[in-house]
């Protein structure tokens, strides 16, 4: 290589250019502590039989095991922080998750150093893999050292007493963490410089992006302006519209799809209509890209989706293969594949185990079956047939190849099915044809849709009313009479090509 070359090289390192740009094919997360113990020498007071202590895992671990998940169909390792860290117990609660970061230009040495941070970026780049860190930009870690150098760049307005309201959940304190003042230009300088350093040093291809609630959306939408790669919202909301005006405000690039996650739930698990599905689905008009919705069945901020199935194989099957078919970026759990179960912390965090499980083969072909199917992978989901009972989702591929996805009695079934009108997608995107639906009874209705209120009683629209809806939209609603909810089930609603009266 002469000088030229060498120079230029080397300036594309620093500067984090490289060529992975493509968006991943699916996503694995890494508890880091929880994954793999590379390398005991860093394990310190490591205590895998006390489930609030940390278990050992590392960078080196992580290394170590890159073909197992490469193997699964994944292209893309999610770390969780792996910043220098409170290690310390807190309130009997264990710090081992890494969401208690002190210091962010810095790593935590019980991972590693930068120079095994380089080296996974290496082998990664040996599989063509990609890496996504998790930044925590709104608070820091219990007793951080920064409350004593910089006790001004601190909010210090007590814990959230109130979940409703809006200031509170950006300036107080979430679960008594230290919340950072990020409107002052030094706190967001300082955040700003020590992920440009990641940048630079690890060339990751995205950030994951915690809490993103409780920072203002002028901070996110300057924050990730910074940035040209992937930049993961974490909004823990059930709400699409929520989601979708995050999404866009917050100049992200892509978001998790929570409210999708909780509807394969309640279908899957919990036996709930199908037709929920289609009704979020439904939402996919607001989106400002629905095929860059992260989607997952569960976190390690949530049930375990076994647990959820209350232990079910057969329903967590049919769970993750909804999620698998569906449009989007699927996302898993380590050791989803090997059964780990865990209602609520820290039983939803156990340590990886590496064997055999039929969840590992089954998650295999369901990624082999995606990653050969052009609708699978890129398709719209447009769904075409809805009961109470029965959902047909048309996965639409940009070239017209069609796969339908059914949903009945709690099973998935994938096939092919003829080329669609391309119309079809283009009305799901924007929904711009719409018909008139008139509802009339007594009292008021609320459901899913911005048009009906996203299920926030306060958005309740009264009796009669009259709604433009978009042809082949779902809607899930119920009435709220005497301000109460009305019982049963909820009903649904199916927008045809005709005009509709529906007297409640």
């Amino acid at each position: 290589m002469t000088r030229a070359l060498l120079l230029l090289a080397l300036l594309l390192l620093a500067s984090g250019c490289h060529p992975r740009v493509s968006a991943p094919s699916g996503i694995y997360f890494v508890m880091v502590d929880r994954f793999a113990n590379g390398d005991p020498k860093n394990d310190g007071d490591a205590n895998p039989d006390d489930a609030q202590a940390f278990h050992g895992g590392d960078l080196q671990g992580v290394i170590e095991h890159l073909d197992w998940v490469q193997a699964l169909g994944f292209d893309t390792i999610w770390l969780s922080p792996i910043f220098k860290m409170r290690t310390e117990k807190w309130h009997g609660y264990g710090a081992f998750h890494g969401y208690w970061t002190w210091d962010l230009s810095s790593l935590e040495p019980r991972f590693g150093d930068e120079l095994l941070l380089a080296k996974l970026r290496r082998e990664l780049d040996r599989r063509g893999m990609k890496l996504i860190l998790d930044l925590v930009l709104n608070h820091v870690g219990p007793d951080a050292p920064v409350l004593t150098v910089h006790p001004d760049w601190f909010h210090e307005r007590g814990g959230v007493t109130d979940w409703n309201d809006a200031t509170q959940l950006v300036m107080n304190d979430v679960h008594g963490l230290p919340d950072l003042a990020t409107e002052k230009p030094e706190v967001f300088d300082t955040l700003l410089s020590a992920a440009r350093r990641w940048v630079e040093l690890a060339r990751p291809d995205g950030f994951r992006l915690d809490a993103v609630k409780h920072l203002p959306l002028t901070f996110w939408a300057q924050f990730n302006g910074s940035f040209e790669f992937m930049r993961l919202g974490e909004l823990l909301d059930g709400d699409p519209g929520l989601v979708s005006r995050t999404w866009k405000e917050g100049r992200f690039s892509a978001m998790f799809d929570f409210p999708l996650g909780f509807a394969i739930a309640d279908v899957f698990c919990r036996g709930e209509s199908p037709a929920k599905l289609a009704a979020i689905l439904t939402n996919d008009r607001r989106y400002p890209d629905p095929s860059q919705l992260v989607t997952l069945v569960d976190n390690h901020d949530l049930p375990r989706i076994l647990s959820t199935c209350q232990g079910d194989l057969e329903k967590t099957k049919q769970a993750l293969a909804f999620l698998f078919a569906m449009r989007g970026i699927p996302s898993l759990t380590w050791g989803t594949e090997v059964g780990l179960d865990g209602a609520k912390e820290p039983d939803n965090r156990k340590s990886m185990q590496f064997i055999e499980h039929p969840l590992r083969a089954h998650i295999q072909s369901l990624m082999a079956r995606r990653a050969q199917s052009l609708a699978l992978s890129e398709g719209a989901a447009v769904p075409v047939e809805v009961s109470a009972e029965r959902v047909v989702i048309a996965r639409i591929a940009p070239d017209g190849t069609t796969v339908n996805v059914k949903v009945e009695a709690g099973q998935v079934t994938v096939s092919d099915a003829a080329r669609s009108n391309p119309a079809l997608v283009t009305q799901w995107r924007t929904g711009a044809k719409t018909q008139r639906v008139q509802l009339t009874g007594r009292g008021s209705v609320v459901g899913s849709g911005g048009e009906l209120g996203d299920w926030d009683r306060r958005k309740a629209r009264p009796l009669p009313v009259t709604l433009e809806l978009p042809v082949n939209g779902v809607f899930e609603f119920k009435r709220i009479i005497d301000g109460e909810w009305e019982a049963g089930p909820n009903r649904l609603l199916f927008v045809g090509d005709a005009p509709v009266e529906i007297a409640l």
